[in-house]
Protein backbone atom coordinates (compact mmCIF):
# COMPACT_ATOMS: atom_id res chain seq x y z
CA UNK A 1 0.00 0.00 0.00
CA UNK A 2 1.05 3.62 -0.97
CA UNK A 3 1.56 5.96 1.96
CA UNK A 4 -1.01 8.47 0.45
CA UNK A 5 -3.93 5.13 0.75
CA UNK A 6 -2.94 4.98 4.75
CA UNK A 7 -5.21 8.26 5.07
CA UNK A 8 -8.26 6.66 5.22
CA UNK A 9 -7.68 3.84 7.09
CA UNK A 10 -6.19 6.23 9.94
CA UNK A 11 -9.49 8.19 9.66
CA UNK A 12 -11.42 4.79 10.69
CA UNK A 13 -9.22 4.74 13.48
CA UNK A 14 -9.77 7.62 14.80
CA UNK A 15 -13.35 6.65 14.61
CA UNK A 16 -13.12 3.40 16.37
CA UNK A 17 -11.60 5.50 19.36
CA UNK A 18 -14.08 4.47 22.63
CA UNK A 19 -15.82 2.04 20.83
CA UNK A 20 -16.27 -1.59 22.36
CA UNK A 21 -14.95 -3.16 19.05
CA UNK A 22 -11.76 -1.03 18.77
CA UNK A 23 -9.45 -3.96 18.77
CA UNK A 24 -11.54 -5.83 16.45
CA UNK A 25 -11.19 -2.81 14.49
CA UNK A 26 -7.60 -1.49 14.92
CA UNK A 27 -6.47 -5.17 13.60
CA UNK A 28 -8.66 -4.99 10.75
CA UNK A 29 -7.33 -1.49 9.88
CA UNK A 30 -3.61 -2.89 10.70
CA UNK A 31 -3.90 -5.55 8.11
CA UNK A 32 -5.23 -3.44 5.34
CA UNK A 33 -2.19 -1.56 6.37
CA UNK A 34 0.68 -3.81 6.02
CA UNK A 35 -0.91 -7.25 6.09
CA UNK A 36 -0.90 -9.20 9.73
CA UNK A 37 -1.85 -12.40 11.27
CA UNK A 38 -1.96 -11.04 15.01
CA UNK A 39 -1.22 -7.92 16.50
CA UNK A 40 -1.01 -6.40 19.91
CA UNK A 41 -1.01 -3.20 21.51
CA UNK A 42 0.54 -3.08 25.52
CA UNK A 43 0.52 0.58 27.25
CA UNK A 44 2.47 0.94 30.63
CA UNK A 45 0.93 3.79 33.10
CA UNK A 46 3.37 4.11 36.34
CA UNK A 47 4.91 1.15 35.73
CA UNK A 48 2.28 -0.96 35.32
CA UNK A 49 1.22 -2.47 32.13
CA UNK A 50 -2.00 -3.13 30.58
CA UNK A 51 -3.05 -4.97 27.40
CA UNK A 52 -4.90 -2.57 25.08
CA UNK A 53 -5.49 -4.53 22.13
CA UNK A 54 -5.29 -8.61 21.65
CA UNK A 55 -6.48 -9.80 18.23
CA UNK A 56 -5.64 -12.12 15.21
CA UNK A 57 -7.12 -13.55 12.14
CA UNK A 58 -9.39 -15.79 13.34
CA UNK A 59 -11.49 -16.04 17.22
CA UNK A 60 -9.85 -18.91 18.04
CA UNK A 61 -6.57 -17.60 17.35
CA UNK A 62 -6.95 -14.28 18.84
CA UNK A 63 -8.34 -16.74 22.30
CA UNK A 64 -4.34 -18.07 22.84
CA UNK A 65 -3.44 -14.12 22.03
CA UNK A 66 -5.18 -12.49 24.54
CA UNK A 67 -3.99 -15.82 27.26
CA UNK A 68 -0.47 -14.87 25.93
CA UNK A 69 -1.25 -11.26 26.67
CA UNK A 70 -1.90 -11.97 30.27
CA UNK A 71 1.13 -13.69 31.02
CA UNK A 72 3.16 -11.22 28.96
CA UNK A 73 1.53 -8.04 30.96
CA UNK A 74 2.06 -9.93 34.44
CA UNK A 75 5.76 -10.87 33.96
CA UNK A 76 6.84 -12.16 30.76
CA UNK A 77 7.34 -8.33 29.38
CA UNK A 78 10.78 -8.06 31.51
CA UNK A 79 12.10 -10.37 29.47
CA UNK A 80 11.00 -8.94 26.14
CA UNK A 81 14.27 -7.17 24.45
CA UNK A 82 11.62 -4.64 22.83
CA UNK A 83 10.08 -3.46 25.89
CA UNK A 84 13.57 -2.98 27.40
CA UNK A 85 14.02 -0.13 24.60
CA UNK A 86 11.67 1.79 26.33
CA UNK A 87 13.65 3.89 28.31
CA UNK A 88 15.84 5.32 25.33
CA UNK A 89 12.25 5.94 23.32
CA UNK A 90 11.91 9.20 21.85
CA UNK A 91 9.64 11.56 23.25
CA UNK A 92 8.40 12.92 20.08
CA UNK A 93 8.83 10.31 17.49
CA UNK A 94 7.83 6.91 16.97
CA UNK A 95 10.51 3.90 16.12
CA UNK A 96 9.72 1.21 13.86
CA UNK A 97 11.63 -1.67 13.46
CA UNK A 98 11.74 -5.27 12.17
CA UNK A 99 12.21 -8.27 14.69
CA UNK A 100 12.94 -11.50 13.90
CA UNK A 101 12.64 -14.39 16.52
CA UNK A 102 15.90 -16.09 15.60
CA UNK A 103 17.76 -12.17 16.91
CA UNK A 104 16.36 -13.29 20.45
CA UNK A 105 18.95 -14.33 22.74
CA UNK A 106 16.17 -15.90 25.48
CA UNK A 107 15.20 -19.39 24.25
CA UNK A 108 12.55 -19.65 26.94
CA UNK A 109 10.83 -16.60 25.86
CA UNK A 110 11.49 -16.94 22.29
CA UNK A 111 9.94 -20.44 22.54
CA UNK A 112 6.60 -18.87 24.58
CA UNK A 113 6.02 -16.00 22.27
CA UNK A 114 7.12 -16.79 19.15
CA UNK A 115 7.66 -20.63 18.33
CA UNK A 116 4.56 -21.67 20.19
CA UNK A 117 2.09 -18.97 18.64
CA UNK A 118 3.70 -19.87 14.70
CA UNK A 119 5.67 -16.21 14.84
CA UNK A 120 7.93 -15.80 12.04
CA UNK A 121 8.63 -12.01 12.41
CA UNK A 122 7.39 -8.93 13.74
CA UNK A 123 6.90 -4.61 13.29
CA UNK A 124 7.63 -3.79 16.61
CA UNK A 125 6.22 -0.02 17.47
CA UNK A 126 7.39 2.16 20.29
CA UNK A 127 7.35 5.63 21.44
CA UNK A 128 6.08 7.50 25.06
CA UNK A 129 3.16 9.92 25.13
CA UNK A 130 2.71 11.73 27.78
CA UNK A 131 4.95 9.85 29.98
CA UNK A 132 2.90 6.82 28.97
CA UNK A 133 5.13 3.71 27.26
CA UNK A 134 3.13 2.30 24.10
CA UNK A 135 4.35 -0.97 22.20
CA UNK A 136 2.99 -1.83 19.53
CA UNK A 137 3.18 -5.30 17.41
CA UNK A 138 2.53 -6.86 14.15
CA UNK A 139 3.22 -10.38 13.68
CA UNK A 140 3.58 -12.84 10.35
CA UNK A 141 3.02 -16.26 10.86
CA UNK A 142 5.29 -19.01 9.69
CA UNK A 143 4.64 -19.95 5.62
CA UNK A 144 4.14 -16.40 5.05
CA UNK A 145 6.84 -14.13 3.50
CA UNK A 146 8.90 -11.79 5.45
CA UNK A 147 7.74 -8.28 6.27
CA UNK A 148 8.88 -5.36 3.45
CA UNK A 149 11.05 -2.31 4.05
CA UNK A 150 7.98 -0.43 2.42
CA UNK A 151 5.67 -1.40 5.68
CA UNK A 152 8.15 -0.36 8.06
CA UNK A 153 8.14 2.88 6.25
CA UNK A 154 4.26 2.97 6.18
CA UNK A 155 4.33 2.44 10.05
CA UNK A 156 7.64 4.43 10.03
CA UNK A 157 5.13 7.83 8.49
CA UNK A 158 1.82 6.84 9.97
CA UNK A 159 3.01 5.55 13.50
CA UNK A 160 3.09 9.01 15.48
CA UNK A 161 -0.94 9.27 14.62
CA UNK A 162 -1.76 5.71 15.14
CA UNK A 163 0.00 6.15 18.83
CA UNK A 164 -2.01 8.73 19.41
CA UNK A 165 -4.75 7.17 18.74
CA UNK A 166 -3.98 4.23 20.87
CA UNK A 167 -3.11 6.60 23.66
CA UNK A 168 -6.46 8.31 23.15
CA UNK A 169 -8.59 5.08 23.43
CA UNK A 170 -6.39 4.10 26.47
CA UNK A 171 -8.23 7.38 28.20
CA UNK A 172 -11.57 6.63 27.17
CA UNK A 173 -11.39 2.99 27.63
CA UNK A 174 -10.49 3.96 31.14
CA UNK A 175 -13.50 6.44 31.93
CA UNK A 176 -16.08 4.81 29.98
CA UNK A 177 -14.71 0.67 30.89
CA UNK A 178 -14.40 -0.44 27.47
CA UNK A 179 -10.75 -1.38 27.86
CA UNK A 180 -9.98 -4.76 26.76
CA UNK A 181 -11.49 -7.50 28.25
CA UNK A 182 -14.29 -5.40 30.00
CA UNK A 183 -15.94 -4.90 26.95
CA UNK A 184 -18.57 -7.68 27.76
CA UNK A 185 -19.20 -10.84 30.00
CA UNK A 186 -17.39 -13.61 28.64
CA UNK A 187 -19.22 -17.34 28.55
CA UNK A 188 -17.96 -20.30 30.53
CA UNK A 189 -17.10 -21.68 27.12
CA UNK A 190 -14.74 -18.49 26.24
CA UNK A 191 -13.59 -18.67 29.75
CA UNK A 192 -13.04 -22.61 28.93
CA UNK A 193 -10.87 -21.67 25.65
CA UNK A 194 -8.79 -19.32 27.24
CA UNK A 195 -7.53 -21.57 30.00
CA UNK A 196 -7.30 -24.14 27.10
CA UNK A 197 -4.89 -21.93 25.35
CA UNK A 198 -2.96 -20.83 28.62
CA UNK A 199 -2.17 -24.93 29.09
CA UNK A 200 -1.20 -25.00 25.41
CA UNK A 201 0.87 -22.25 25.73
CA UNK A 202 2.86 -23.62 29.09
CA UNK A 203 3.14 -26.70 27.79
CA UNK A 204 2.89 -27.27 23.90
CA UNK A 205 3.55 -31.20 24.53
CA UNK A 206 -0.09 -31.90 25.84
CA UNK A 207 -2.72 -32.81 22.72
CA UNK A 208 -5.83 -30.60 22.21
CA UNK A 209 -8.20 -32.95 24.27
CA UNK A 210 -5.68 -33.32 26.94
CA UNK A 211 -5.36 -29.45 27.47
CA UNK A 212 -9.49 -29.21 27.12
CA UNK A 213 -9.72 -31.80 30.10
CA UNK A 214 -7.25 -30.05 32.28
CA UNK A 215 -9.23 -26.30 31.68
CA UNK A 216 -12.33 -28.28 32.76
CA UNK A 217 -10.76 -29.74 35.87
CA UNK A 218 -9.37 -25.81 36.60
CA UNK A 219 -12.56 -24.59 36.21
CA UNK A 220 -14.32 -26.87 38.53
CA UNK A 221 -15.69 -30.31 36.44
CA UNK A 222 -15.98 -33.01 38.02
CA UNK A 223 -14.72 -36.70 35.73
CA UNK A 224 -18.42 -37.07 35.48
CA UNK A 225 -19.31 -33.51 33.95
CA UNK A 226 -16.38 -33.71 31.80
CA UNK A 227 -17.24 -37.13 30.05
CA UNK A 228 -20.54 -35.85 29.30
CA UNK A 229 -19.77 -32.74 27.71
CA UNK A 230 -17.10 -34.15 25.84
CA UNK A 231 -19.30 -37.20 25.09
CA UNK A 232 -16.17 -39.67 26.20
CA UNK A 233 -16.47 -42.31 28.70
CA UNK A 234 -15.05 -41.79 32.42
CA UNK A 235 -11.92 -44.34 31.48
CA UNK A 236 -11.02 -42.20 28.77
CA UNK A 237 -10.99 -38.60 30.65
CA UNK A 238 -8.83 -40.41 33.40
CA UNK A 239 -6.81 -41.87 30.69
CA UNK A 240 -6.36 -38.16 29.34
CA UNK A 241 -6.04 -36.67 32.86
CA UNK A 242 -3.03 -39.20 33.93
CA UNK A 243 -1.20 -38.36 30.48
CA UNK A 244 -1.92 -34.74 30.55
CA UNK A 245 -0.85 -34.31 34.46
CA UNK A 246 2.84 -36.42 33.56
CA UNK A 247 3.39 -34.08 30.91
CA UNK A 248 2.53 -31.12 33.10
CA UNK A 249 4.31 -32.82 35.88
CA UNK A 250 1.18 -31.99 38.45
CA UNK A 251 0.64 -34.50 40.71
CA UNK A 252 -3.59 -33.78 41.84
CA UNK A 253 -6.45 -31.33 40.97
CA UNK A 254 -4.97 -28.73 43.77
CA UNK A 255 -1.95 -28.44 41.94
CA UNK A 256 -3.51 -27.84 38.55
CA UNK A 257 -5.45 -24.98 39.54
CA UNK A 258 -2.99 -23.74 41.52
CA UNK A 259 -0.40 -23.14 38.53
CA UNK A 260 -3.22 -21.50 36.07
CA UNK A 261 -5.38 -19.81 38.76
CA UNK A 262 -4.03 -16.36 37.55
CA UNK A 263 -5.77 -17.38 33.96
CA UNK A 264 -9.63 -17.88 35.66
CA UNK A 265 -8.98 -14.70 38.24
CA UNK A 266 -8.86 -12.65 35.48
CA UNK A 267 -11.86 -14.08 33.64
CA UNK A 268 -14.04 -15.22 36.24
CA UNK A 269 -15.62 -11.91 37.56
CA UNK A 270 -16.62 -11.52 33.71
CA UNK A 271 -17.82 -15.32 33.14
CA UNK A 272 -21.52 -15.54 32.79
CA UNK A 273 -23.38 -18.98 31.88
CA UNK A 274 -24.46 -19.29 28.64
Amino acid sequence: MELHHAIEPLGDMVSLIGSRNFGAGFYRIANDLIGIDHCTVFMCANDTPRTLVAEANCQKTSERVRSLADIYIREAYRSDPVWGTFDNAPRSDCAAFLLSPTELVDERYRREFYDKPNIKHEIALTTIINGDRIYAGFYRENGRPDFSGKSVEILKQCGRAIMQVLHKHAEISILTGTALGESKPITQKALLERVRSAILADNGQLTAREAEICASIVLGYTVLGISMNLGISINTVATHRKRAYAKLRVCSQNELFARYFSVVENNLGAARPN
